[in-house]
């Protein structure tokens, strides 16, 4: 947080000094927040894994709910799931934008755009949110440039092309030119940085980029051309139609036919030991070889992902680069076989919750490489970008997080959380969801649950399931072997009682149910 600062001037032959009080520097924030970016991505993406460089990482990062809507809403509020209201993808089901609608008006782009920052949304909003004629524009946002649907495809997409200054009573809408979305997204930031100088010089700016990628497609048949998961045509294989750039298609550094998805930890692993819903038979050959397609193809999407980070930190200027901070995430994770899991996500286990979170100084604070092992969750941002632009901190701490701004400047920071909340509600009607998967016979989504995660330990309890979930993560970080009986499940399930009502009328608050005694 910066603050004012009040300056004493004394100049020779001057009877008394004079006090002059300095207009605060607030910092800008880009907010890269990606679709479904399972960790071990990350490693493929050279410009984004560079945040960490005077940045600050975050290994115990877990979002509150691994599926889009429900996370998202978090992020966008300060609060739990079970807060917001939004539990599923779908309007009819308790998700989706007709939930999330009536807390437009108290999300972090609300509260900055009051505190004076000109504010711009790029990509993909809330599931189910309209894009079509007379859209609307949410409270707090100077520039709005969302997708509907069609920006699953990457290519057949239209665009909403709000502009405060240049658009105030029309509500313009772009079909798509054949430009790969993430490239349009790219462009379309830059454009953003670009106004922002030219309409609010004196002010600072916050924008936030979600590109659907690495997201599948949600149109996909059997026999399409066009892959489930699809990159820009330039990071395609150069033997496949439309050809691409390199022999095998772009992987970053590695050559993509050397990258096998079976190598991810916990890929085909006994299930024997695991709840019901999850025990099934080995993973078919047929299956191996289209998930190594997937694989391949999710690393290939995050190719232009990066290039578009590096293209819109490339346009800022000097005095920009001293001033802002960057902050790239993910809305949850992503499993393609591992635990014999094929494609999805919802799941507790870590290579669905535990995600990415790196952030990026200005340039003109600390120095150095900081990586932390607190547990930190989206329920955060919130708070953090409140922290970050100087906000009261009685809007700050209002919601179910704590801001991260100490760990992201190296403070040092006393009594932090030491459980995060994970909670998941199973679709009613699995296969309207835009994130179901029928590639195999069996692949059902996670019953309802609620967990809890610290440290060293994951606890899960399941609807309708008597015998929990239990791993020890220090001995067992794959989550391989479960065992249910532990005598730590006891404690464990006591404070996931208090953890599943905070925030509620009579129980604590989410920030006093986060610490285990």
């Amino acid at each position: 947080m910066v603050l004012a600062i009040a300056l004493v001037l004394t100049t020779a032959g001057q009877a008394n000094a004079a006090t002059v009080v300095a207009k605060p520097q607030r910092p800008n924030i880009i907010f890269f927040l990606v679709d479904d970016l399972s960790a071990e991505l990350l490693q493929y993406m050279d410009t984004v894994n560079g945040l960490a460089k005077d940045g600050t990482t975050f290994t115990s990062y877990y979002v509150a709910d691994s599926l889009c809507c429900p996370s998202r809403a978090t992020m966008f509020t300060g609060q739990f799931p079970h807060n917001t209201g939004v539990r599923t993808n779908e309007g009819w089901d308790r998700g989706g934008y007709q939930a999330f609608a009536p807390h437009e008006s108290r999300t972090y782009a609300a509260a900055l755009h009051q505190a004076g920052y000109r504010t711009g949304y790029l990509g993909k909003y809330i599931n189910e949110y309209r894009a079509g004629r007379g859209y609307k524009v949410p409270a707090g946002w100077d520039e709005w440039h969302v997708a509907a649907a069609g920006g699953y495809t990457e290519y057949r997409y239209q665009l909403t092309r709000y502009i405060k200054e240049e658009t105030p009573g029309a509500r313009p809408r772009d079909p798509s030119d054949g430009t790969y979305l993430v490239d349009e997204l790219g462009k379309r930031a830059i454009g953003f940085i670009e106004r922002s100088r030219r309409y609010a010089p004196d002010e600072p700016f916050f924008l936030q980029v979600s590109p659907f990628s690495p997201h599948g497609r949600v149109d996909s048949k059997p026999g399409d051309k066009e892959p489930l998961f699809p990159p820009a045509r330039r990071d395609r294989p150069k033997t496949k139609w439309p050809a691409g750039e390199f022999p095998h298609g772009d992987c970053g550094g590695p050559d993509c036919a050397g990258i096998d998805v079976t190598k991810l930890p916990s890929f085909n692993e006994d299930t024997s030991d695991k709840p019901s819903w999850v025990r099934r038979e080995p993973i078919e050959p047929k299956l191996v070889a289209q998930l190594r397609k997937d694989f391949r193809n999710r690393i290939r999407m995050v190719q232009s992902v990066d290039d578009m980070v590096k293209r819109v930190l490339a346009s800022l200027t000097e005095a920009e680069r001293r001033s802002t901070y960057v902050v790239f995430t993910s809305d949850n994770g992503y499993h393609l076989g591992q635990h014999r899991l094929v494609r999805g996500k919802s799941t507790a286990y870590d290579h669905d919750v535990r995600v990415p979170l790196l952030v990026k100084r200005p340039e003109s604070g600390r120095q150095g490489d900081l990586v932390t092992d607190a547990i930190a969750q989206n329920v955060d941002l919130f708070p953090t970008f409140m922290d970050m632009a100087g906000i009261d901190p009685a809007v700050r701490d209002s919601r179910d997080g704590r801001s991260l701004l100490p760990f992201i400047e190296g403070r040092p920071v006393r009594d932090w959380r030491n459980a995060a909340l994970i909670e998941h509600v199973k679709p009613r009607r699995a296969g309207s969801d835009p994130d179901a998967d029928s590639l195999r016979t069996g692949n059902a989504q996670p019953p309802t649950y609620d967990a809890v995660r610290t440290a060293g330990e994951l606890y899960v309890e399941y609807e309708g399931d008597p015998k929990p979930e239990y791993y020890n993560t220090v001995t067992d970080p794959l989550q391989e072997t479960n065992d249910p009986d532990n005598p730590r499940t006891a404690g464990l399930a006591k404070a996931l009682d208090a953890l599943v009502s905070c925030g509620k009328p009579g129980a604590p608050s989410c920030w006093t149910a986060s610490h285990l005694r």
